[in-house]
């Protein structure tokens, strides 16, 4: 299913860098590190869009 494939590794991300928050990008290949800006609003507004959504479902 979608949603165990990526929402639960994406949500596990707000404890990586920048706690609360998803960084700005992530290396392709695994471990998929993340990099640049730890504090993006377009990173994070996405995970909180949906979570909302499916709250409403």
């Amino acid at each position: 299913m979608a949603r165990a494939r990526f929402v639960g590794p994406l949500e596990a991300l707000l404890d990586v860098a920048g706690i609360g928050n998803v960084s700005e990008i992530f290396d392709g290949e695994p471990p998929h590190t993340p990099r640049g800006c730890p504090f993006q609003a377009w990173s994070v507004g996405e995970p909180l869009r949906r979570r909302r959504l499916l709250a409403t479902e």
